[in-house]
């Protein structure tokens, strides 16, 4: 096996490397691999991790279908997160009518603590070698990348 997988990786043209999707795809996988890891070390999935910041960042009361909706789940599947996370005591949950109210739970706010001091060494390293300057315009390049990739703005 570890021949076929070799020369896969042998055989990536030159041009797929040098590619503007290959590079954003292998950025991205590192950064999730990084994350995964972090994750690991509080047993939490991938998903669990990134609910549990949109809950703690989010600036208005979150209900089960704000996670739905933002992570395109089903009810069923965020029903399952939702309530494996809160036996952990990652989140909590206030039964009011007409919807219940998700909040970061004491274990959450410890992990979500420990992951940020995490995620701006991740940051750092990402940027390191990399001047002010371009780092600003790389930010302006990704949003406006984001942006086209939504539908906004098409002067294609």
């Amino acid at each position: 096996m570890r021949t076929i997988s070799l020369s896969i990786v042998v055989m990536i043209p030159k041009e797929k490397e040098k590619s503007l999707m290959y590079l954003i795809r292998h950025l991205q996988k590192l950064i999730d691999a990084d994350f995964d890891k972090r994750l690991a070390e509080y047993g939490l999935t991938c998903q669990q991790g990134r609910i549990l910041f949109f809950v703690a960042r989010c600036h208005k009361e979150v209900h089960q279908i704000d996670i739905e909706n933002e992570f395109h789940l089903s009810k069923s599947t965020v029903s399952g997160i939702v309530r494996r996370m809160e036996k952990k005591n990652l989140i909590t949950i206030k039964k009011q009518h007409p919807y219940a109210i998700i909040e970061p739970g004491i274990e959450g706010k410890n992990v979500i603590s420990h992951l940020t001091v995490h995620r701006q060494e991740a940051l750092d390293k990402l940027l390191q070698n990399i001047d002010k300057d371009k780092q600003e315009e790389l930010f302006i390049t990704l949003n406006q990348l984001i942006k086209n990739m939504e539908g906004g703005d098409s002067n294609v």
